[in-house]
């Protein structure tokens, strides 16, 4: 079993890199990435040394695509050569939270949304301000017929997914002062000697649309592969993208996006408990992406 998508808190996931080792350990894991918002900093800390399988440098670098925002893992990169395209091309943790804020701020009170700004609290240390705003819309029922479905309503993933980053959504806010687009993206990855895989296609609020054309995404993009297996994905959904990627000559991935106590439901390795990413997913890459010198 393997696990090439898990986040500590050096983005928004929950654990220490030292405490998200300790959990690993006590998993039947052969294989673990640690792959952090716009972050290598997990890589510098000595308990990474500490997992008892084998470790593959990651990262999930956030980016705009069509509009929508989107993610991109790499795996296997220079780790010095990676921090300085981070520092080049991406904001600093606590400065996109606040940019985002303000963002969301004027979007939402351009819509016509009853909130109060100042009862938006959250540390932009630790977390966007997303899950906080929610919280506050919700406490106008009357704020609710902005929403497109009952699940963002309900839930800070759908509100995101479905209302914030969906251009269809009346509550969509273009983050693109915040990302740097999805080619860019890959190409920070391949500059440094990394691959680059679309993370987690179905859970775009445009999956459908790219996944019809996910041929031409992976062409015009560069893509070194797909994620296939994801905690959030179908059965069904993970072997459309292994077929895929069968099909188009291209490498696979897959993880739990476990966050710790953030995605409670999301355990490290299995995901929800129905996922199990194989080892030989690892067959097809390149032999040096595999090797990790700490």
């Amino acid at each position: 079993m393997i696990d090439l998508h898990t986040h500590t808190c050096h983005s928004d996931g929950a654990d220490t890199v030292e405490y998200l080792i300790e959990q690993a350990n006590k998993r039947p894991l052969e294989v673990l990435s640690i792959t952090d918002h716009n972050s290598v900093a997990a890589y510098r800390e000595e308990a990474i040394r500490r997992f008892n399988g084998s470790m593959i440098r990651g990262v999930e670098i956030t980016c705009m695509f069509e509009g929508e925002v989107v993610e991109v893992l790499g795996y296997g990169f220079d780790q010095g050569r990676m921090e300085e395209e981070l520092a080049n091309h991406v904001l600093p943790f606590r400065e996109k939270q606040i940019r985002e804020y303000e963002l969301l701020c004027q979007a939402f009170s351009r819509t016509g949304l009853n909130f109060d700004k100042v009862k938006v609290v959250f540390d932009p240390e630790k977390e966007s301000c997303r899950k906080a705003f929610l919280k506050e819309l919700v406490k106008d029922p009357s704020n609710r017929r902005f929403f497109c479905s009952k699940e963002s309503w309900e839930r800070s993933k759908d509100f995101t997914r479905k209302e914030i980053y969906n251009p269809e959504s009346l509550l969509y806010v273009d983050e693109s002062p915040l990302y740097p687009d999805l080619k860019t993206g890959v190409e920070m990855i391949h500059r440094s000697g990394g691959i680059a895989f679309l993370a987690h296609l179905y859970i775009y609020a445009h999956c459908d649309i790219f996944r019809g054309k996910l041929g031409e995404i992976v062409r015009d993009m560069h893509l070194d592969g797909i994620e296939c297996a994801h905690s959030a994905f179908t059965f069904a959904q993970i072997r459309d993208l292994e077929h895929f990627c069968d099909e188009n000559r291209l490498l696979k991935s897959g993880g739990s996006d476990y966050h710790g106590v953030r995605k409670p439901d999301v355990a490290i390795g299995t995901g929800k408990g129905q996922l199990s990413v194989p080892k030989t997913y690892l067959d097809s890459w390149p032999a040096c992406v595999l090797t990790f010198d700490p």
